[in-house]
């Protein structure tokens, strides 16, 4: 069911100086920035390793989370959904994505329907939203109606969650089937549709993943994933992610990925 048989681009946003100013709730200390910006580096290099032509915005230090690009929008096929994320200080972010994707069919989400990237994992055979601190009902349903305007077959499940921050922080798809879950996640939905693995309790952050076509993105220090890793992905990229984990950041949200 994914909207395009391989990524080809990446759009990605270089951080600023005043990271730490941004939302978190992790307790573990502010961004070493050099180290940072060394991270975010190897990070769009692997999306390269990977095949990408990668895109870097400059960063805006009016928005210091701006680096977390995937919550401003969702992208499907040739559809790119602006969202308007749940954080009132994050909502400005999406003009400058949105002025990337002009030349694309743009739909922004407006009113009373929140959204954040990180909600939305497409899975195989369905998108799963998740409904959060950060994504309202009034947001996944206007997702869902454009998702399905822009292709009636596609199957959209909301799923409710609390213990993380997004739905990607608690769970994502390793490969086709298969999901990785954060011990920390707490939702009653059913995956049994998939084979599941729950990480143990110390190893929570490591569920965020990201599979790009042949190649699969997972963080370093997270021996449980690095096994499940070996066992389903042709090649792996291993990358260090502390100072974005200081800003409750992982894989996923440090770009978007599509085909052009």
């Amino acid at each position: 069911m994914y909207p395009h048989n391989r990524f080809t681009h990446a759009l990605t946003r270089t951080p600023t100086d005043n990271l730490s100013a941004g939302l978190t709730s992790q307790t573990i200390g502010a961004p070493d920035m050099a180290l940072a910006y060394q991270q975010h580096t190897a990070y769009q290099d692997a999306l390269r390793a990977c095949g990408l032509s990668v895109t870097a915005l400059a960063g805006d230090p009016t928005y210091p989370d701006g680096c977390f690009v995937e919550d401003a929008a969702v992208i499907y096929g040739d559809l790119v959904v602006i969202t308007q994320p749940g954080a009132l200080s994050r909502r400005g972010e999406a003009d400058a994505i949105a002025a990337a994707f002009a030349h694309r069919p743009l739909i922004r989400l407006t009113g009373e329907a929140y959204l954040d990237g990180g909600d939305v994992l497409f899975c195989a055979d369905r998108v799963l939203i998740g409904l959060s601190e950060r994504t309202n009902r009034a947001g996944a349903t206007a997702l869902r109606n454009a998702l399905r305007d822009y292709d009636s077959a596609v199957r959209v499940e909301f799923v409710p969650i609390s213990g993380v921050l997004h739905l990607k922080t608690g769970v994502t798809e390793l490969a086709p089937g298969v999901l990785v879950f954060s011990p920390l996640m707490q939702t009653e939905a059913d995956f049994s549709f998939a084979e599941c693995h729950t990480l143990p309790e110390r190893e929570w952050h490591g569920a965020n993943l990201v599979p790009i076509n042949d190649s699969l993105l997972i963080m370093e220090g997270y021996p449980t994933v690095t096994e499940l890793a070996a066992k389903h992905a042709r090649t792996v990229h291993t990358l260090a992610m502390s100072e974005f984990e200081k800003m409750d950041g992982s894989l996923s949200c440090l770009s978007l990925r599509y085909h052009a």
